[in-house]
């Protein structure tokens, strides 16, 4: 036991002084007790219990004494580090949630994470240079700027009071219903878009699911219509988690889920809370399991509006089943956790259908996003086997990995043409298909970088490598470099295409980053540079359709200083161009080293690593992934510091 008794000298005196006073009361007469009472028979209290005198006579315990755990020092546990509830308390920086790094701490104030994280890349890339610590340390800002912005954020934390009155039809309101349905409906339709227009244009309804579900579409819509720096969807936010409290998981209503999954599977995201959105979205699967959404309904008989009805409502319950499965999905991918069994053989649900008909009643736009949430659907359910793999074994043995990279290349081959071309069309299909695409590159690259990963931590010339994972370097390399290229030609002003660029951006960044560092005499160190120079700049663009491209260009920039000047320390002088990039500028540092160094030449083919890898000595040991205090801490950060970037998942 984790308890520590202290002295209780005080407690005692206090006990002795109140039974000094106690006793010099006058003893009251004896009475019966309650059992004899209501027997209605002579009480014999001397017998059966103690006269109340008695009991009046007793010492009663002083104010120090009634709490026994005021004497009890428990033992302080990992979870009290790193909850996000912190930020209430502490002025956290706003990107300082340890699920991406971003923030840069390397202390215990982190929750357990896998090795397809960032975080395990940058804890390789610290046991190759461990001189990053100094270089990755956060940029300074003005007390005021930190204290007023982090008092801006906190506050989304804080919900008031609705008085449940209904929320009448603004113009303001209705370009942000008209912003959700464009960028957001395309990934998660799971709302009829028909009818949710006619119940915000009555401006009658004042039921709780419906006021939670109307202000999180207006909190998404208020962050798609504007731009980083806009923080209308606060207020929003605020209305909307005053209804739901946690009594709204055992609601019974569709459009409590609905809104649950726009909180946990989009917002809380948006605004730094990765591991309360996580438990969100984990407890909705649940609520929907409870209200039977996870399996077929049965095809309803009677007339034909009858049955037109009951169809209705039934694929209105598969879009937003599907729909919660796929952000849990998505968030998920870069945690390295367990899926908890999200796709299972007792979920027997139809996918949602492709209605083709010319005689659609409904908006065209109503269907707008089902044929890319069929696509994701099956994306998701391969993310999810690769999940658990890579939660279970870090390192895949090398038919695995063929076999989970065959099923995600012929899913991809298997797109429809609208999905893979490049040629114009509305703004929803382009933002879809791109999201897609670099979620795509993204899963193949976290699939393999395990063993990039340890080969780069053990260094060249220290053990042999098999053909196989060779090969599995370079197409992580590959896929990083197509990412970055996709990325800089194709993302868009928006929030949405913005948010999820910089996130992937940020993913494949981190492998020429590894590669420059692990191998700085390659003939491939000037088409890394690009790649990095490239990254920032695009990172520069997007500051304002990104509440991260700040703070994850500051990282990757000073990861690619501190290499460049380690490198040019080797060999006496920084070769090139300047390494010092100024805020919001971007050096043409592109010359590389000529040249091999010595323990850096080409990869020594030999036997394969995998044994040695899956060995116990192996980095990535769970009681090193946990990041506690085994972990070495990182340099100081700044706790008050401010950086406009909060950090998000690839969820999208």
């Amino acid at each position: 036991m984790f308890y520590t008794f202290q002295g209780s000298i005080a407690a005692d005196k206090c006990q002795d002084k109140a039974g000094d006073k106690a006793a010099e009361r006058p003893p009251k007469g004896v009475h019966a007790c309650t059992e004899c009472k209501r027997r209605k028979i002579r009480c014999d209290a001397s017998e059966k219990t103690p006269p109340e005198s008695a009991q009046v006579a007793m010492p009663s315990p002083c104010p120090s004494a009634q709490d026994p755990q005021r004497h009890l020092e428990q033992m302080p546990t990992q979870d009290s580090e790193w909850d996000e509830e912190r930020r209430e308390r502490d002025p956290l920086p706003v990107e300082a949630d340890d699920v991406n790094a971003l923030s840069l701490t390397m202390d215990r104030q982190a929750s357990y994470l896998g090795a397809s994280s960032i975080k395990a890349a940058l804890m390789v890339m610290l046991q190759i240079q461990p001189q990053l610590r100094a270089a990755l340390t956060s940029p300074s800002k003005s007390r005021a700027d930190r204290v007023g912005d982090v008092a801006v954020l906190r506050s989304c934390s804080r919900a008031q009071k609705s008085d449940s009155a209904p929320i009448p039809w603004t113009w303001k309101g209705q370009t942000y219903v008209d912003a959700y349905f464009k960028r957001v409906h395309v990934f998660t339709p799971m709302l009829d878009e028909v009818a949710f227009r006619a119940d915000y244009l009555g401006g009658q309804r004042r039921d709780t699911p419906w006021l939670s579900l109307l202000n999180m579409v207006l909190a998404m819509g208020s962050i798609m219509a504007t731009t980083s720096s806009d923080f209308s969807h606060i207020e929003f936010y605020n209305q909307a988690v005053s209804h739901l409290h946690i009594s709204a998981f055992g609601s019974s209503h569709l459009e409590t889920v609905q809104a649950l999954i726009l909180l946990g599977g989009f917002y809380l995201h948006y605004v730094n809370r990765p591991n309360m959105a996580n438990a969100i979205t984990g407890a909705t699967l649940r609520m929907a399991t409870a209200l039977g959404l996870h399996r077929e309904p049965m095809v309803q008989n009677g007339s034909d509006q009858v049955v037109a009805a009951a169809a209705a409502a039934a694929e209105t319950r598969r879009r937003t089943w599907w729909s919660l499965f796929c952000v849990d999905a998505w968030a998920a991918t870069t945690l390295g956790r367990p899926s908890f069994g999200r796709w299972c053989p007792a979920i027997n649900l139809q996918p949602p259908k492709l209605n083709t008909s010319q005689e659609e009643e409904h908006d065209a736009a109503q269907h707008a996003g089902i044929m890319p949430l069929l696509e994701n659907i099956k994306f998701c359910k391969i993310a999810t086997q690769i999940q658990d793999k890579l939660a279970t074994a870090y390192l895949l043995p090398p038919d695995d990995r063929k076999q989970l990279d065959g099923m995600l290349s012929e899913w991809y081959q298997q797109l429809p043409g609208l999905l893979v071309t490049t040629d114009p069309c509305a703004e929803p299909l382009n933002l879809s298909r791109c999201v897609i695409k670099w979620r795509y590159w993204n899963l193949r690259m976290l699939l393999h970088r395990p063993i990039f990963l340890t080969l780069a931590s053990k260094g060249q010339g220290k053990l042999p490598v098999a053909e196989e994972d060779i090969a599995a370097v370079e197409l992580c390399q590959e896929l990083s470099k197509k990412t970055i290229e996709s990325i800089a030609n194709e993302w868009m002003r928006d929030q949405m295409s913005g948010w999820n660029a910089v996130w992937y951006l940020y993913q494949a960044a981190m492998v020429p980053l590894m590669s420059l560092m692990w191998q700085p005499g390659s003939p491939a160190v000037g088409i890394w540079k690009e790649q990095i120079l490239s990254c920032l700049e695009v990172f520069q663009a997007m500051r304002d359709w990104s509440l991260t491209a700040r703070r994850s260009q500051d990282v990757v920039r000073g990861i690619y200083e501190a290499t460049c000047q380690k490198q040019g320390e080797g060999s006496g002088q920084i070769d090139g161009a300047s390494t010092t990039l100024e805020d919001g500028q971007v050096s043409d540092f592109t010359a590389s080293r000529g040249g091999e160094q010595s323990g850096h030449s080409s990869l020594n083919l030999g036997q394969g690593v995998s044994a040695e890898m899956l060995g116990p000595e192996w980095l990535w040991d769970p009681q090193v992934l946990y990041w506690d205090e085994q972990a070495q801490p990182m340099a100081e950060f700044d706790a008050s510091g401010f950086n406009d970037g909060m950090t998000e998942l690839g969820y999208l």
